[in-house]
């Protein structure tokens, strides 16, 4: 079996896409059924474009946009055009070539030469939905399957008129990330000015989808009152000087830029709360990386899991009230907040992923004819 993954974050670049292929792959190459697979991911200037490690096959050919930041809004425009010409003229001709049997694409690419495209491939599709952010009804025409990493992104994908026949449940697989040593982590907090000072962390993609405007709001209202903690964002800025503004307008607030993923792990286990007040998750990584690093957390609405195992941690909704009362609660807390992150297992996530790898191709690894699914 060869299959073809298509996603705009793979390591070492940032961001839960990112951190999901670069789990998933090292234990899809271990398993025999697997002859090859090919990453296509977006271009980095650091990277070479391609990259062959045994079984595996890495093409960073896909135009640069959303590993690195818009630079203003005609650059964003310009990149998915380019993003979606590159489809339309190249993926099916690659697939042909490279004789994949099957394509994972993660639905961050979405528009119409991409589906178009994705169609013409002539192999099975696998769409695999992480967050809220695309249409559910608009991949029924695309995908054979619809892969989702979590409980709210499955009864999201039911609501949004997927059929529910194909879609399929694989948790998200999560490995405990590796302790950061103190010495590390005392190092970045120097670098970036936050000292011996308690913060409040936000690590993520820079949205208003992300309620970074609305953290903002309530961090002003709830620094007035003692404790004192300043609150520093890492990410990429998506929202440009408007994001920038408003973090100058707000004493105790800092921006750090983006970063390796190392150093936003290590800033979390120093951070008093990682705080992720978005509107849009699936199932997020910063969340179940904080808990695994003792962290105390403010976990995003609409996420069953949290729902279920992070009782007093997870906001109602995204207002500033809702986010002023659950700090105060939290902050008035010590331990550290539990998870049963057992039910992540990479092995056995990865293990239901090759079973549907194998079912898209026709059940024995080879490939099949794709079956009509424009209707």
């Amino acid at each position: 079996m060869h299959p073809l993954i298509v996603t705009p974050l793979y390591p070492p670049a940032t961001g839960g896409a990112a951190t999901y292929f670069g789990m998933v792959v090292p234990e899809l190459l271990a398993c025999a059924t697997v002859e090859r697979l090919t990453v296509l991911t977006e271009r980095l200037s650091d990277q070479p474009g391609e990259w062959t490690d045994g079984k595996l096959r890495i093409l960073r050919r896909l135009p640069s946009r959303i590993s690195v930041p818009p630079r203003n809004r005609g650059s964003h425009a310009a990149g998915y055009a380019l993003t979606q010409l590159w489809f339309a003229l190249q993926l099916p001709r690659l697939v042909r070539r490279l004789r994949v049997d099957l394509i994972d694409v993660h639905t961050r690419y979405r528009g119409p030469l991409v589906y178009t495209a994705l169609r013409r491939s002539g192999v099975p599709i696998i769409a695999d939905l992480h967050d809220k952010m695309t249409r559910p009804a608009t991949l029924k025409g695309i995908a054979d399957w619809l892969l989702c990493c979590g409980e709210g992104v499955q009864r999201f994908a039911v609501a949004g008129g997927f059929p529910v026949d194909r879609i399929v449940f694989v948790r998200l697989p999560m490995a405990a990330p590796d302790v950061p040593s103190a010495d590390r982590v005392a190092a970045l907090r120097r670098h970036h000015g936050l000292g011996d000072v308690p913060y409040l962390l936000f690590v993520g993609d820079i949205t208003s989808s992300k309620g970074v405007y609305e953290l903002l709001a309530a961090y002003r209202q709830w620094r007035s009152e003692p404790p004192q903690a300043r609150l520093a964002f890492a990410g990429t800025n998506r929202e440009g000087t408007r994001f920038l503004r408003q973090i100058q307008h707000t004493p105790g607030a800092t921006y750090l830029g983006r970063m390796p993923h190392e150093d936003a792990l290590a800033l979390m286990r120093a951070a008093e709360i990682v705080v992720l007040p978005s509107r849009s998750e699936g199932l997020p990584y910063v969340i179940l990386e904080a808990v695994a690093l003792g962290a105390r957390v403010i976990a995003p609405p609409g996420v069953p899991e949290f729902d279920a195992h992070l009782q007093g941690a997870v906001l109602p909704e995204v207002s500033v009230p809702a986010i002023v009362r659950l700090l105060t609660m939290v902050w008035a807390r010590h331990d550290p907040t539990r998870y049963p992150l057992a039910l992540h297992e990479p092995r056995r996530a990865v293990q239901s992923l090759l079973e549907l790898y194998t079912r898209a191709v026709g059940g024995s690894g080879a490939p099949r004819p794709r079956r009509n699914i424009r209707a």
